[in-house]
């Protein structure tokens, strides 16, 4: 039985959800089945540098961060300016 403890939450900002075959901004993955960061952004078929800005719960995360039940994992493409 799962629960939704048992998952995690990706949202994506700022036109990524674009490059995503679903194209939206909200996904609910299984923990066991994303494990880190890196796995979920691999599950979404985001390419390599797509994403810039990577938070967990709000808190800045690299690819090999390891994920918990529960955990919210905020999404955005790299951003430029001047």
């Amino acid at each position: 039985m799962t629960m939704a403890t048992d998952t995690i939450t990706a949202r994506l900002f700022a036109g990524l959800e674009t490059q995503t075959a679903e194209r939206r901004t909200e996904h609910s993955f299984l923990l066991a089945e994303t494990p880190t960061v890196g796995a979920v952004v691999g599950r979404l078929g985001l390419a390599p540098g797509a994403t810039g800005i990577v938070l967990v719960n709000g808190v800045h995360a690299g690819g090999d961060r390891a994920l918990a039940p529960g955990d919210e994992i905020s999404l955005f493409p790299p951003l430029g300016g001047g």
